[in-house]
């Protein structure tokens, strides 16, 4: 990829230099403040430039330029949300299209168009053939950008007809074209965001992640972007999760919140916020950013579910993963409830359902071959493998899950397969081996800060060594402890019990001291454990 110290461009001087002479300008430079407009978020002026613009070339004789202005002009108002102006554009495409100087530069134009109707109306066979025409026209013409949108097109159709590995090798087409520096920043754009959205919505996280990385450098150089910053942040947001970045991730998913204007953006970055508050054990936090995400339209499981469990709350989180099960959903977003399934149905004592749901995840693995659903699907296998006093297979299957969330560099869902080696371990009869897998996985789970996760372990962990009901907190103490596992700092615990730094941080040594844990998040899933706290 080139992608990486690409030119800056700086869109919003452009903008401001075109806008300033607006009235005198050629048609090239009107085209030019159209694109400005549009990437800073001026739609008013990026519409009415392009119109303008497209009457000066056809007054120039210039046809293939003006239908290209039409083109984007009915692109941008269909992503706007405006179909109806958006539908009347492209039929300005089709006249403009059938004069008598129409040539093939227009005519791939109106390829791609018949295209993406055929896509729309659901005709994956005659997309991909209408699709393929286009890009084989406009690679003729020259005209990289269409053969970019062109390509992206045809690798959606083919994944939607199941040919997934000649799909994606489509998407991987497009991001070299991109960064060979064949495509404009025009189409660029989009073509980056639909391609990275694509493949995480298919589950593929080991493409997503590379390509979501140049995105990120490509959106870094377009000084002043606006249509596309939100989702790009939003994607970071979603590998940076996954890559146990979970700050950072944080930290993308809230911008995305307060600054994005999409509502479907705002709404995934809403339920992004409500995983990452649910993994580290903020409750609260995270049922309200759920109700935020919900409120916007977003499905909230398997998320709601999943909090739902930790809580303890099985059957809610059941009546939740049963309703999302029977809705349209993606690929990546039904196997990720397919997966919280199988968990809820383990808990519940429901193996047969467990095995229903592990059937269809293991279908879907197999329809898309990524490294993620197949480890979900290993997991889910192992998992019910040792649930009937299979251990060797379980073992069998936890490793190869194991193997691919570390490939993925995906420690959290890495430490949670190595709790379930741990318990495969335990039932062969290995507990020395079980326990080394507890505390590599112990290790993960505290740097990271996953309090519910820990609190599991801690359960598992705490039968093979004989503990006393009562760890021996004095009163003072289990303020504390209580305090800490709200993630209290020392200061402020100090100004809440009105005692000083230096005897906070004395009563929490020696809490840790008492539990056998060697840190604060430690000590707090302990304590949740072994209900030392109330829930936060």
């Amino acid at each position: 990829m080139a992608i990486r110290g690409a030119p800056v461009v700086d869109w919003t001087g452009r903008f401001e230099e075109l806008a300033a002479r607006e009235t005198a300008l050629a048609p090239g430079e009107l085209d030019d403040l159209g694109q400005a407009a549009w990437f800073i978020g001026r739609d008013d002026v990026s519409a009415r430039a392009w119109e303008r613009a497209h009457l000066a070339y056809l007054d120039a004789g210039d046809l293939p330029a003006a239908v290209r202005c039409v083109f984007w002009l009915g692109f941008t108002l269909s992503e706007q949300g405006q179909e109806v102006l958006s539908r009347t554009w492209m039929g300005r495409l089709y006249e403009l299209c059938a004069r008598p100087d129409a040539d093939r530069r227009t005519d791939a134009f109106r390829g791609l168009c018949d295209a993406v109707v055929r896509f729309a109306e659901g005709d994956m066979d005659g997309s991909v053939r209408l699709y393929r025409a286009a890009a084989d026209l406009a690679a003729a013409v020259g005209d990289g950008d269409l053969d970019a949108l062109a390509t992206m097109g045809l690798g959606h159709s083919l994944v939607k007809l199941g040919r997934v590995e000649e799909g994606f090798a489509s998407l991987d087409r497009v991001m070299l074209m991109i960064g060979s520096g064949r495509v404009s920043d025009r189409a660029a754009g989009p073509a980056f965001c639909a391609v990275v959205a694509g493949l995480l919505a298919r589950g593929d996280l080991e493409r997503a992640r590379v390509w979501t990385r140049d995105l990120g450098d490509w959106c870094d150089s377009q000084h002043g972007l606006e249509p596309f910053r939100g989702e790009c942040t939003l994607h970071r947001a979603t590998v940076m999760q996954l890559g146990g970045e979970w700050k950072a991730a944080a930290k993308a998913a809230d911008q995305v919140c307060r600054s994005d204007k999409r509502v479907e953006t705002i709404a995934n970055a809403w339920y992004r916020a409500a995983e990452l508050h649910r993994v580290a054990g903020r409750a609260a936090a995270a049922r309200d950013a759920f109700r935020q995400a919900a409120a916007l339209g977003r499905e909230v499981q398997p998320g709601l579910a999943l909090l739902h469990r930790d809580a303890g709350e099985l059957e809610t989180a059941w009546a939740g993963l049963s309703r999302a099960r029977s809705s349209l959903l993606g690929p990546a977003e039904r196997a990720e409830v397919l997966a919280a399934v199988v968990a809820v149905a383990l808990d519940r004592g429901r193996i047969a359902d467990a095995h229903t749901a592990a059937e269809e995840l293991a279908g879907c693995a197999e329809s898309f071959d990524s490294l993620s659903m197949r480890a979900l699907a290993a997991q889910a296998q192992g998992e019910i493998a040792l649930r009937e006093g299979r251990p060797a297979e379980a073992l069998a299957k936890l490793r190869a899950a194991w193997l691919d969330w570390r490939h993925l560099d995906a420690p959290h869902q890495a430490a949670l397969v190595r709790v379930a080696i741990g318990s495969a371990a335990r039932a062969a009869g290995d507990e020395e081996g079980a326990l080394l897998e507890f505390d590599a996985a112990r290790a993960v789970l505290e740097g990271l800060g996953a309090v519910p996760d820990l609190a599991r372990l801690e359960r598992l962990a705490a039968t093979t060594r004989r503990e006393p009901a009562d760890p021996g907190l004095s009163r003072r103490e289990r303020e504390v402890l209580e305090l800490v596992a709200r993630g209290w700092s020392n200061r402020h615990i100090a100004e809440r019990l009105f005692l000083s730094d230096r005897t906070v941080a004395r009563h929490v040594g020696s809490i840790l001291s008492k539990l056998d844990v060697p840190s604060r998040s430690a000590a707090t899933a302990y304590a949740f454990a072994h209900g030392l706290v109330s829930a936060v």
